[in-house]
């Protein structure tokens, strides 16, 4: 355990994440998740969430029916979950979560890949 916060990143994405006027800089690393947006003076943290597992790879994409986009999280022990911005309580809320966990076969060498389609 160590008393640093992690500050190598992992992934990082740009969308419209906080609402959708505004452009964000999603950042992950490690285990947490960094919201910031654009503003006149430069750069602005929004958000620095703790995520339970090591974040493996990071999405941002955009359902028809929303005008915002969502964010797919990839855990290295083959976790995932969609979470949403909510502007009211300025916290992220879980959309959706589950397992991709393939019981037959062998792990990939490349490591954990995520396409949005």
């Amino acid at each position: 355990v160590t008393a640093h916060k992690s500050t190598a990143v992992i992934k990082s994405c740009v969308g419209a994440f906080t609402s959708p006027l505004d452009l964000n800089l999603v950042v992950a690393k490690s285990t947490r998740i960094e919201v910031h947006t654009s503003t006149q003076n430069g750069v602005e943290t929004v958000l620095d969430v703790p995520i339970y597992g090591r974040i493996s790879t990071i999405e941002l994409f955009r359902p028809k029916t929303l005008d915002h986009d969502l964010l797919f999280v990839l855990l290295e022990r083959f976790k995932f979950c969609i979470l949403e911005f909510n502007s009211a309580t300025r916290e992220l809320d879980t959309r959706a979560s589950g397992d991709v966990r393939d019981n037959v076969g062998r792990q990939c060498d490349n490591g954990q890949l995520a396409v949005i389609d």
